[in-house]
């Protein structure tokens, strides 16, 4: 008799618990974790840059990618003021520098599992090589160009529709850092906002 009751119980409380546990996940909208692909803008602190890139999905909400960009850059110490007459006059205007780095990058997804899917937390690395060219608009200073390294580190956040597009923004610092002067100076670091415009792929 009390082999039956308990089967009876065991039979009911399965009947009853296990829909509704399979209920909270049906109902779940799944994450999704798909290759990325777009376009981004750069603010940084002494010029405007202009990029794409494309990420691989690998595990643990994380991506390899790639990532190039194009920089203009303006002289640390140039402001731009109007004369007598009203006209803007631009000061210690003296480089025209421009920066294309080409970086491999990780980007880590945070808190995946605690976040709702249209809101994705991220902090990401970058490393690769950059080409600098100046044309200075003085008489008498020569061009220049030349490689080197540079490395990114950013922490931001992704806003998407869990369908396919995405905009994200990120403030990142790039460390530049040349071994000849180039635009009267080796460091150029700089800290940048990144806004990126992109979409899945399925």
């Amino acid at each position: 008799m009390i082999s039956k009751v308990f089967f009876v119980v065991l039979i009911l409380s399965v009947l009853i618990y296990v829909p509704q546990a399979l209920g909270q996940y049906v109902d779940e909208p799944a994450i999704v974790h798909k290759d990325e692909l777009g376009m981004n803008f750069a603010l940084a602190m002494s010029g405007l840059g202009i990029g794409g890139f494309y990420r691989k999905a690998i595990g643990g909400y994380s991506y390899l990618g790639v990532n190039a960009n194009f920089f203009i850059m303006r002289d640390d110490n140039e402001y731009e003021y109007y004369n007598a007459i009203g006209i803007p006059v631009k000061a210690n205007d003296i480089n025209r520098l421009f920066f294309i780095p080409v970086n491999l990058e990780f980007k880590k997804r945070l808190f995946a599992q605690d976040i709702e899917d249209n809101f994705r937390p991220h902090f990401i690395l970058q490393g690769g090589i950059i080409y600098g060219m100046n044309f200075p608009k003085l008489e008498g200073l020569k061009n220049e160009s030349g490689f080197s390294y540079n490395f990114v580190i950013g922490v931001g956040a992704d806003v998407t529709n869990r369908d396919k597009y995405f905009i994200s923004i990120r403030p990142q610092y790039r460390i530049i850092y040349f071994n000849n002067e180039i635009a009267q100076k080796k460091n150029h670091s700089n800290f940048e906002i990144k806004i990126e415009l992109g979409g899945r792929l399925f």
